[in-house]
């Protein structure tokens, strides 16, 4: 892949123009920028879901409560994240949807949802789950049909979770790659904070069989940093000094101009956009697709306070062949990047389909 050498005042440059095109009201309708999420559900002739049985998917947009969340940014392969992308969106819709990534960077979070509920009626009186998770976020330059030129978004390739109503809401309803797992975040009891993921899976090999208990990543706190205590409490302020410490002329890929943009608006809008190819198995021929969509959710933020964690930290990788980490995304044993402590409260919506396989 070629890289293009963007200095760091040139990035700052091309971040500065998005934010003016999106505040100066005379920059346009913003027709072309990140797709807003839809004010009410797209019903169309779509069937009613028949909801029978033990509750397992209650139905979008959800309300994410008392978010307790630590990011780690950490160094994975450039190439291996854009052959990644290019497998889960531009082979199967044909080209129609296409992304990059921005960087050889992804983000790293444990996250402790203190209560995530149903908004719509009656599931909004049910009551709710409790979502401890680790996910990996690999920020995106994305094209599809509803665009004329690239924006912003994020590629989540693995999700782990403890919580089975979670599990499959995120997997059936948005297409989220959840899979089982359980986070350990730190022991308040002494020793380094550390922070652990163990999974259900397995080594391949005839004979073996899937458990829980399989060691996957591990971060471990060390010395503290230098650097400014800051308090943010809007996503605009993450982004930017996530930017300053991450960006340099060795690290962008491609031209980031063009997505300055989408990016400008989104984060002053307190929003982030996912994307993901939503899929099932045929039940003929389970190495074929019975059915395909590229869809968006978008995360609003609702109630955010962040701070930089001013500490070193390490990252180890266990190997396990039912979660190929470092085989897809490069990810190895390293001392990571900038780290952030977050509490927030988001909104998800019921999201949008971007591509449709049905339509081929």
């Amino acid at each position: 892949m070629t890289r293009l050498r963007i200095p760091g005042l040139g990035l700052a440059r091309a971040i500065a123009a998005g934010f003016v095109r999106v505040t100066d009201p005379l920059a346009g309708d913003g027709s072309d920028s990140t797709p807003a999420p839809s004010a009410t559900p797209a019903r169309a002739s779509a069937p009613d879901y028949v909801d029978y049985g033990a509750l397992m998917t209650p139905p979008a947009p959800f309300r994410s409560m008392n978010t307790d969340l630590w990011g780690f940014w950490a160094q994975a392969d450039a190439d291996r994240l854009a052959a990644l992308c290019n497998k889960v969106f531009a082979q199967p819709t044909g080209g129609a949807v296409r992304c990059r990534p921005l960087s050889s960077y992804l983000m790293i979070t444990w996250g402790n949802i203190a209560e995530v509920d149903s908004m719509t009626p009656p599931y909004d009186r049910r009551g709710g789950v409790h979502e401890p998770q680790v996910a990996v976020w690999v920020p995106v330059a994305v094209r599809d049909p509803s665009s004329s030129r690239e924006r912003l978004a994020m590629f989540i390739p693995y999700l782990w979770l403890p919580n089975p109503m979670s599990l499959a809401t995120g997997r059936e309803l948005f297409g989220y790659p959840k899979s089982g797992g359980n986070p350990e975040f730190p022991d308040q009891n002494g020793g380094p904070p550390t922070w652990k993921l163990s999974v259900f899976g397995l080594d391949y090999a005839p004979g073996n069989v899937a458990d829980w208990g399989k060691p996957l990543l591990e971060v471990v706190q060390g010395d503290v940093i230098d650097g400014a205590e800051d308090d943010f409490d809007k996503l605009v302020d993450v982004a930017r000094h996530a930017a300053g410490q991450i960006f340099d002329e060795d690290d962008v890929i491609g031209d980031f101009v063009e997505i300055a943009e989408s990016l400008a608006e989104d984060i002053l809008r307190d929003r982030l956009p996912n994307i993901f190819l939503k899929q099932f198995r045929s039940v003929q021929d389970g190495t074929l697709a019975a059915f395909q969509q590229v869809t968006q959710a978008d995360y609003e933020i609702t109630k955010l306070s962040a701070r930089p964690v001013l500490n070193e930290h390490k990252l180890t990788v266990h190997k396990l062949d039912s979660h190929p980490v470092s085989e897809e995304l490069g990810l190895d044993d390293q001392t990571l990047g900038p780290a952030y402590h977050v509490e927030m409260d988001f909104n998800v919506g019921w999201g949008h389909v971007l591509w449709d396989g049905a339509s081929r």
